[in-house]
Parts: C-alpha cells; sequence; structure tokens
C-alpha cells in the first residue's frame, strides 16, 4: 500500500496532505475532528531508530508528541500531535523563532549521548577529514549531469574541511523546514531517523546556512543567539560547501535522480568557493 493511501486509511479517509520533506513521508490529516501528522517510514530500521532517538531524548524541548504507532501493509507508521501548520522557513525573518530553533539545538548537543541504535557508527573529525575529500572526488563524475563547472570542483577539494569539535548527539539534517511551529510560536523539529554521534558543528552550520538562504538574515541572527555560540564567516563557508557537496552527491546518487530543483545547491557551492578563494 502506498504512504498516502496508508494516511489516508489512518485519516478515516479525511483529508490528507502531504508535509516538506524528509527521509520518511509526513502527512498533514484531519479526521473530521482534529488534525495530527502521520508519518508513513520507508522501512522497519527507519522506524526503530527513530523511536529509539525519541526515546532516548525523552524530555527534551522540540520534540515530537507520539500519539500511537502501528503498522500497516509492513509499512510502520507513528500518529504525532499536531505541531502547528507553519514551519521556520515559511515564516520568513523572524528572530524569535530562530532563537527557538537554536535553543532546541543547543539543548540536544548537550544531552547525555545515552544509547541510539547507530550511535557506534558516529562522525568524528577522522570521519569527516575522510568523507570531504571522497564527497568531491565522488561529485567529479556527475559534473555534467549536475552543470558543475570543474574548477568549482577542484577548488572544492583543495580546501581545508571544516573544524570539528568533540562528537555530541546530533540530528543530521535540522534545516528550518523540519522546524514546525504552532500558533503560539511553540518549535517543533521533526525526522530523527539519521540521529547520531557527530561534531556539534554539523547541525548548527546546517541550520545557521540553510535558515539564512530559505528565513532570512534575520531568522538566521536568531538561532545563533538562541544556540549561544559564534560561527567565523570562514568555517561557515566551508560548511557551506560541504553541506552543498553531500546534499549534491546525495540528489544525483538517489535511486529517482531528482536533480530538478538542485540548481540552487550548484550555485550555493560556486559562491562559498569563490569567497573562500
Amino acid at each position: 500500500m502506498e504512504p498516502a493511501a496508508i494516511a489516508r486509511k489512518l485519516s478515516g479517509d479525511g483529508r490528507i496532505v502531504e508535509v516538506g520533506a524528509g527521509v520518511g513521508r509526513l502527512y498533514r490529516v484531519w479526521d473530521g475532528t482534529e488534525t495530527s501528522l502521520v508519518k508513513i517510514y520507508a522501512s522497519v530500521s527507519a522506524e526503530r531508530r527513530e523511536r529509539q532517538a525519541l526515546e532516548n531524548l525523552a524530555g527534551l524541548p522540540g520534540l515530537p508528541a507520539v500519539v500511537r504507532r502501528g503498522v500497516e501493509d509492513e509499512r510502520p507508521w507513528v500518529v504525532f500531535e499536531e505541531p502547528g501548520k507553519w514551519n521556520l522557513a515559511s515564516l520568513p525573518e523572524s528572530i524569535s523563532l530562530g532563537r527557538k530553533a537554536g535553543e532546541v539545538l543547543a539543548a540536544l548537543h548537550s544531552h547525555d549521548t545515552g544509547h541510539l541504535s547507530n550511535v557506534e557508527h558516529g562522525m568524528d573529525s577522522d570521519w569527516i577529514n575522510g568523507d570531504y575529500p571522497s564527497t568531491f572526488k565522488r561529485l567529479e563524475r556527475y559534473r555534467g549531469r549536475l552543470h558543475l563547472p570543474a574548477e568549482v570542483v577542484a577548488r572544492a577539494m583543495e580546501l581545508t574541511p571544516p573544524s570539528t569539535g568533540a562528537p555530541v548527539i546530533i540530528h543530521t539534517d535540522p534545516n528550518p523546514e523540519q522546524f514546525m511551529v504552532d500558533d503560539d510560536g511553540n518549535v517543533t523539529l521533526f525526522h530523527w531517523e539519521w540521529s547520531t554521534l557527530g561534531p556539534p558543528e554539523w547541525d548548527y552550520s546546517r541550520l545557521l546556512w540553510l535558515t539564512g538562504l530559505k528565513a532570512g538574515p534575520g531568522s538566521a541572527a536568531g538561532v545563533m543567539e538562541g544556540y549561544g555560540v559564534e560561527i567565523s564567516d570562514e568555517d561557515l563557508e566551508r560548511w557551506a560547501v560541504y553541506h552543498s557537496g553531500m546534499m549534491l552527491k546525495q540528489a544525483v546518487e538517489a535511486p529517482d535522480q531528482q536533480l530538478r530543483g538542485a540548481d540552487w545547491l550548484v550555485e550555493e557551492i560556486t559562491r562559498a568557493v569563490g569567497v573562500l578563494s
């Protein structure tokens, strides 16, 4: 059964709308009385990873509230309480919301590591220093398909990888579209399947960079204020190069090769490499 069909069945054949993008399919459903979010997982292991992450992090601010779980046609699903119909990206130039998102990330990074299903395969500085050049070596073979200039890839490979701190629990993809916002201004961060140990700069730089692009510099300033740690312009640009490269690699190596809409990543990596040159 397709994810949308499962979501519709769980709603009692009510209205459903797909929400955002993530490693699982997320739908807002209306059952005639109230709305909630239904997530359909791609696999049993994805559901297990996210469930363990949410259980391990219970009590932290910004976590989604689970209503119930189940399986339909061998596909796991979960119903979350309605977190609000907005997200950080759809409410531009909000310093207060950016601050709250930064606070959520800061609380996560200061949490005891506890147990996560894939913590043993986390990322440290050695992993980053190995993955960085590997990412751009792989992109080299896809340059034509991505319309990515050869000199940009070459310059990216010459750059020193971004600096990293000691591993903590990270979300891995805290982009502004993942932060849902309700009418009272509360923020909830979704899609925790790939939480693991890694450098806090990975999360922080990704949220700061993408918030600046999608919600504006005011929201990004709020993120920095809420997180409580400054990052140099140079380090942020190095992370922008790395994140852009990884996201391009993921897009071109995905089974469906969804390259439509990836032009902005080519523009960003070109811009950031130019700043660092």
